[in-house]
This record gives structure tokens, sequence and C-alpha cells, in this order.
């Protein structure tokens, strides 16, 4: 399938990128570190010493040569304290030695590779990857409460940035789906891409996307790529974080509802996370979407309340100002 194909293509691309990437690193160490050059000399010359003796059938000359070769191979590591990655991680993805399979199955680097080609045209990452946890400013918040004896817009903020860069340390030990709700411009989208960003550069395979595009993307592989339903959802059960960006703004029918219900339904149960965002309440939710998609949100998701005024109206009267 062309799916499978670009996928593959890509991930050679992220493993030729990767091993050039620890080429030129390795490259600094050798000069940083003369002696490790003159190790792998002495283990080259162990090597063909080795190879000798086991035609011969040299047995003792072996196991002396094997004991004298793992004494370089942890002197080696020794010179290169702190480094020791350079030296023994040398595939992109060491589950699967980057074959794309592991155990008969989609490695998680080649099921990544499959979710961004399927759904590349609307990927929301490259805008993302520009914002981050620093970049956050509680001075666009208020810091008087809207409702008497409620935390202000701003300690609401930073509480939800607090809880968020736990979420991102702490991501494989989290079960929660998140549910970002508040009104336009209050920082849910940023905090998602803070999101994002983090777990990125921790290696974490995210779909990011907005509900409309999920749902025009699913339509378009469907019946314009003649894609099955599995191939299409396929991807979409292998990220490691699946984003839904502006639910609510979708153009809302039967079959679009049919779609991210099975979309959400499909991860719950298969116990991948997932972050949706809306401008509308929950109760809102309930009254948009059927009752089989708006008690799945309710009754999975964590639901984080964002407060304040229009961050984006906020700017343009500074600039104006």
């Amino acid at each position: 399938m062309k799916t499978y194909k670009d996928a593959y293509a890509l991930l050679l691309e992220k493993q030729t990128a990767y091993k050039s990437v620890q080429r030129q690193k390795k490259e600094v160490l050798y000069k940083k570190i003369p002696e490790l050059s003159v190790v792998d000399h002495d283990m080259n010359l162990l090597g063909i010493a080795l190879t000798r003796a086991t035609v011969a059938r040299e047995l003792e000359k072996m196991d002396d040569i094997r004991k004298k070769m793992d004494t370089l191979a942890a002197a080696k590591l020794k010179l290169a304290a702190g480094y020791e990655d350079l030296l023994t991680h040398n595939y992109y993805c060491p589950l699967c030695k980057d074959q794309g399979m592991a155990d008969n199955e989609i490695c998680q680097c080649l099921g990544q590779c499959l979710a961004e080609t399927s759904f590349s045209t609307y990927d929301l990452k490259t805008k993302a990857l520009k914002e981050n946890f620093n970049n956050f400013n509680p001075q666009y918040y208020s810091d008087a409460a809207i409702v008497e004896g409620e935390p202000s817009p701003r300690k609401n903020a930073l509480k939800i940035k607090e809880t968020m860069q736990k979420y991102c340390k702490n991501y494989d030990a989290i079960s929660d789906h998140l549910l970002f709700t508040g009104s336009p411009g209050v920082g849910k989208t940023f905090m998602s891409n803070c999101i994002v960003n983090a777990l990125t550069q921790k290696g974490y395979g995210i779909i990011y996307v907005t509900a409309a595009h999920l749902v025009s993307s699913i339509q378009d592989q469907l019946f314009r790529g003649g894609k099955t339903s599995t191939q299409v959802f396929e991807p979409l059960l292998l990220c490691d974080l699946l984003i839904i960006d502006d639910l609510g703004a979708e153009f809302s029918s039967e079959y679009s509802q049919k779609q991210l219900y099975e979309v959400i339904d499909s991860r719950l149960n298969a116990e991948k996370k997932m972050i949706i965002s809306t401008n509308l309440s929950v109760l809102k939710i309930q009254q948009t979407y059927d009752e089989r998609l708006s008690s799945r949100i309710r009754g999975n998701f964590k639901t984080i309340p964002f407060l304040g005024e229009d961050i984006r109206l906020l700017k343009a009267r500074k600039g104006r100002g």
C-alpha cells in the first residue's frame, strides 16, 4: 500500500538522519579522546585472532581472546564515561533494530511514521514545536477571580501549566485522557503545543489535528484514497498520543459524529491517551453530539477548564497601544 511505502521511506529518512548525527558526535568524541581509536585498533586485531583461533579449533586460545576483548570493551566504556550511548546505541529504534517490525508486529517507530504520512496534510506539529512551557506568560491572565472564592484566571493558568509539565514528565505513568475547555483564545491550543513540543523531544509519536481536518482526512482516505477502515484507523491507534483540537468547529453531521466516535472509542478501548480541546462546555458537548459520543467524552476525559479573556485580542490591543 502507498501509505506503508511512504511510511517506510520516512522511517529510512529518520534512521539515516539519526545515524548521521551519531556519526558526527562520535567523530567529535574520538578527537576528544584519541585513546578510543587505539582501543578500537586493538579490538580489531583481537577479532582477527579470534577468527583464526576459531578456524583452528583452538578453544583455550579462543577463551583467552574473548576475555581480552571483554576487558578492552570495558576500558572503552570507561574512557567514554558520560558518552556510553554513542558507543552502544547504534540503532534509531533499539526495539526493532531498525527493521520496522518487532515480534511480528508493527514497531512503534514504523507506526509513528505511518501516522505521520497518513495525516501529514493536516498535522499541526510543525507549528506546535515553536512553542514551549518557557514561552508561557501569565501576565495575559487576570489576577482577579471571575467568581468569588474561585481561583483567578492567572492562578488557574499557572496551575494548569504545572499540571501539564508533570503530565509530560511522567507521561508513561499517567492514564488520563484530557478535555481542555474554555472560550476562544484562553490558551488551550498553546498548552497543547507545549505538550507536543515536550513529548516530541522525548521521542513519543503524536498525531495533532483539528476535529474538522480529522473527519475530512478520514473521508478522503476512505472515498478518494480507496483505503479500508482498518488502513485508515490503524495509524490513529498506533501513535502514543492523539490530540484533537477545536472540537465543535467541524461540520456536525451523523457521518462526522460516527467517525469521531470510532476514533475516540477505539483509542479508549486500546487504552491509548488522548487530549481534546474545545470551545464548548461539557453541557454544550452533551447538547451538540449524540449520546454515544458525548457520553464517551464526558465519562472518560478529565476536564481542565481554561479561564480568562481572549489573549489574541489582548495582544492586539497592546500592539495598538
